[in-house]
């Protein structure tokens, strides 16, 4: 059987779907269902699936395999096994501007789809027999894993939090909001390719261990990774890591300001509005829609957006894109806008920043 050799990322993309990370996937996305979900937001059955899982190959792969089933090894010599594959182009810019709603290359998710190979596979993922490929990583669970945890904790109702930034106040707000309405938290980090000058994965798990330690009630939050990399695709993206956390057992999750955006592509909040789309039946996670929040000098208090009289310049804003930018330039960052031991935690580890 022929083989072709992809990168991590694609390797990584087939575990997901092998582990049920992606469910209802069964395989990479064909085409006729790549349409679908970039005009629909749904797979040809009608289920709601909101970005496709790629594979993509070279002229001289697709030579190669032609019709034939065939296994994807990366350079360890992990392989999974693909079968009933389907081998098809897209037209990047109207599959760019669905997706993403822009063709702009400067958009971090626009320009990889741009520089993907020139041709797409869908197909059926399959553990090789003899050769099965498991995530390793200290802190990933497998659906099912995560599920029989949420068991042994008696937890009914769980939110989920999906984060690619250390912990700031407003995010622990937030968290603990959401944490008096159900029964657990599962914070959720993505762990993976990230544009340049994002937060390294390990500082994002190591701030947050501290931050869990000292701040949260023991039994009442779990810290996982899921492992992708991140689209930068704001709203649809938002619907997308909800779809993946019910896979994982949650029943809610948090959508905050700006899920998953970059630069200025998204309005504020349209992470939340895109849920009006569907019915909660169908969608089978709940979402708790938050405001903005920031610090209120006068109020001495955490404070959402439009719960105080008190204007923006007694106001401290708390963003991931402000705590890089402290962080690059050594700004002061006051203990209002994260917790000190989080702080010094991530000023006393160099290179923090992906490059």
């Amino acid at each position: 059987m022929k083989k072709i050799l992809v990168d991590d990322v694609v390797m990584q993309e087939a575990c997901n779907i092998a582990d049920g990370v992606y469910a209802p996937l069964k395989g990479f996305t064909g085409k006729d269902d790549f349409e679908s979900i970039a005009t629909h937001f749904r797979l040809t059955d009608g289920r709601i699936w909101a970005m496709p899982i790629i594979l993509d190959i070279t002229r001289e792969q697709k030579e190669e395999i032609g019709d034939n089933d065939f296994i994807i090894e990366n350079r360890e010599g992990k392989q999974f096994y693909i079968s009933k594959p389907s081998i098809y182009k897209i037209d990047r810019d109207r599959m760019a501007q669905a997706l993403y709603g822009t063709t702009d290359k400067k958009h971090p998710g626009v320009a990889r789809l741009y520089g993907l190979k020139e041709y797409f596979v869908g197909g059926n993922v399959d553990r090789v027999v003899g050769r099965e490929f498991k995530n390793t990583y200290p802190y990933y669970k497998t659906p099912a894993e995560m599920k029989e945890i949420f068991k042994k904790h008696a937890w009914t109702h769980i939110v989920a939090f999906q984060t690619r930034n250390p912990p700031h106040r407003s995010h622990e707000f937030l968290q603990k909001r959401a944490l008096a309405q159900v029964d657990g938290l599962l914070i959720q980090p993505v762990i993976g390719p990230k544009k340049e000058g994002d937060i390294k994965d390990e500082y994002i798990i190591g701030a947050y261990n501290i931050l869990i330690e000292r701040y949260y009630k023991k039994d009442t939050v779990e810290l996982s990774t899921f492992h992708t990399y991140m689209r930068y695709a704001g709203p649809r993206e938002a619907v997308f890591h909800a779809q993946v956390r019910k896979n994982f057992g949650c029943t809610h999750m948090i959508i905050g300001r700006d899920h998953a955006g970059v630069g200025n592509y998204y309005g504020t909040y349209d992470a939340q509005n895109i849920f009006k789309r569907f019915r909660e039946d169908e969608l089978c996670i709940k979402i708790f829609k938050y405001n903005n929040v920031c610090y209120c000098k006068k109020c001495e208090n955490m404070t959402p957006d439009g719960t105080c009289p008190h204007t923006d310049d007694d106001k401290v804003f708390l963003s991931g894109t402000e705590l890089r930018r402290r962080l690059i330039e050594k700004e002061e960052i006051p203990d209002k806008f994260m917790r000190k031991e989080v702080v010094a935690y991530l000023e006393s580890r160099k290179s923090i920043f992906v490059d």
